[in-house]
C-alpha cells in the first residue's frame, strides 16, 4: 500500500495524544492520529471519570508552568467545545507526621504548602479538629493535618479527550481508531509509520503510547519504565448530594505506609453513579496485554473495609462499579519528554506515573512545539529518556 503523507503523526490518543493532535492541528498541520482502541477508553490510563488537578504540585517546581498552562487551555477548550470540563471542588491533601513518603516527597502536606507559598497560590493548613468542622463526612486522627487548596478540583478526562479530538477533527485533522501501529521507520527525510492496515509517512512522529510506549524504545531505555494496575471503585452513597463538587473536596489521604494511600473525588453531576475510591499500589508491575481487567471481591472489600471505613462516613458496602487502570511509572516518577534516541524527527511522550492528566494539555502542546518546531516553551530537560540509560 503507498504510504498517505502528513506534517505529524500521533500514536495514541489518550491524554497525551489526543492533546498534541489538537495543538498540532490548530496551527495547521497536516496530522493523523492513531489508536489501538476506541477512545476514550478504559484500556490504559487516561479515563474514570474525574482526574485531580490543584496549582500547587507537590511534585516539584519543574511542574509548574505545565499545570498554570494546561488550565489555561481547559478554559479555551470549555469556551470552544461547550462542554464542562472542570468542576471546582477545593482539594486535600491529608497526612500525619510520619505519612509515607509520595512521589519522593517525604511531607507532601508541607511540600504543597511550601510550593503555594513560593508562588501565591491560595491555601491554608487544617489541623484534625478543623478539618472534621468543616468537612463532617471525613474522620481525621488527631495527629492528622492538611493541606487545603480552594481553587483545586478534578477535570472530566473522557470529556477533555473527546472534546480535543472533535476540535482536532475540525481543524482537519484524521483520526484512526482500533488500529494498532505495529512499528515505525526515521529517515533523513521523513517518518514510516506501518500499522495492521497500512503504512502512513509524515515528517515528524509524536510516540504517545502511554503503558506500550516501551515497545516502541530501544533496550537500553525500557529498564527504566514499568507497568502498575490499579483499580477504581465506585460505592454506593447514603445521599449523593453531598459528594456534589461544590460541597466536597477531592482528598489525597498519604498513609503511614504506602498502602495505606488513599483517595476519594467528589461526584460531580452526570457522572459515574456512586462516590470514586482509589489507592495506588507499586510492588506488583505487569504487562499491558496481560493486566487483569476484573476486580476482585476482595479488592472491593479491601478499599470499603480497610481503607474507607476509617476514614469518611457516608457510603455503604455496595461496589456499583469497579474499572482498571494502567500507571506507567518511570524510576523516579518523573515524565519522560523527549527526542526518540533514534530520531529528531520522532518525539516521545509519557510515562507520566500516575500523575499526568492535570497537566497533559501544556504537555500536548510542547509535544506539538517539539514536533513542528524542534524546540519547546518550557524547560524539559528533567524528562530526558537518556536519564534511564542501562
Amino acid at each position: 500500500m503507498t504510504a498517505a503523507q502528513y506534517d505529524l503523526i500521533v500514536v495514541g490518543l489518550g491524554a497525551m495524544g489526543a492533546a498534541a493532535l489538537y495543538q498540532a492541528s490548530r496551527r495547521g498541520a497536516r496530522a493523523l492520529g492513531i489508536d489501538r482502541y476506541q477512545p476514550p477508553h478504559i484500556m490504559g490510563s487516561s479515563h474514570g471519570d474525574t482526574r485531580i488537578t490543584r496549582e500547587a504540585v507537590g511534585e516539584g517546581e519543574v511542574y509548574m508552568p505545565f499545570v498554570k498552562r494546561s488550565n489555561a487551555i481547559w478554559r479555551e477548550l470549555e469556551m470552544a467545545s461547550g462542554r464542562e470540563l472542570f468542576h471546582r471542588s477545593g482539594g486535600l491533601i491529608i497526612g500525619g507526621q510520619h505519612a509515607a513518603a509520595f512521589h519522593y516527597q517525604g511531607d507532601f502536606v508541607a511540600a504543597s504548602a511550601r510550593i503555594a507559598e513560593k508562588h501565591g497560590i491560595d491555601y491554608e493548613i487544617l489541623k484534625s479538629d478543623t478539618l472534621r468542622q468543616r468537612f463532617p463526612l471525613l474522620q481525621p486522627r488527631d495527629s492528622d493535618r492538611a493541606y487545603y487548596e480552594p481553587g483545586a478540583g478534578v477535570l472530566r478526562p473522557e470529556r477533555c479527550i473527546e472534546a480535543q479530538l472533535e476540535q482536532a477533527q475540525a481543524q482537519g485533522a484524521r483520526i484512526h481508531t482500533g488500529e494498532k501501529v505495529i512499528s515505525f521507520a526515521a529517515s533523513a527525510d521523513g517518518v514510516t509509520v506501518t500499522s495492521e492496515r497500512g503504512r502512513y509517512r509524515a515528517g515528524k512522529l509524536i510516540l504517545a503510547a502511554g503503558a506500550w510506549i516501551s515497545e516502541f524504545l530501544p533496550a537500553a531505555q525500557r529498564g527504566g519504565i514499568r507497568v502498575n494496575r490499579q483499580v477504581i471503585h465506585w460505592f454506593e452513597a447514603e445521599d449523593r448530594r453531598q459528594f456534589l463538587p461544590e460541597r466536597f473536596p477531592f482528598v489525597i489521604w498519604i498513609g503511614d505506609t504506602q498502602e495505606d494511600f488513599w483517595s476519594v473525588f467528589p461526584a460531580p453531576p452526570a457522572g459515574m453513579p456512586g462516590v470514586k475510591l482509589v489507592t495506588e499500589q507499586y510492588h506488583t508491575s505487569t504487562q499491558p496485554d496481560a493486566v487483569s481487567r476484573q476486580v476482585t471481591e476482595a479488592e472491593k472489600a479491601d478499599m470499603f473495609q480497610r481503607l474507607t471505613v476509617p476514614r469518611l462516613r457516608g457510603l455503604r458496602e455496595k461496589c456499583l462499579h469497579a474499572e482498571v487502570c494502567l500507571y506507567t511509572l518511570t524510576r523516579d516518577e518523573h515524565f519522560v519528554i523527549d527526542f526518540h534516541p533514534a530520531s529528531q524527527r520522532v518525539v516521545v511522550a509519557s510515562p507520566c506515573s500516575g500523575h499526568g492528566f492535570k497537566h497533559s494539555a501544556a504537555v500536548g502542546e510542547t509535544l506539538a512545539q517539539l514536533a513542528l518546531d524542534g524546540g519547546c516553551a518550557f524547560d524539559i530537560s528533567a524528562f530526558t529518556l537518556a536519564r534511564f540509560d542501562a
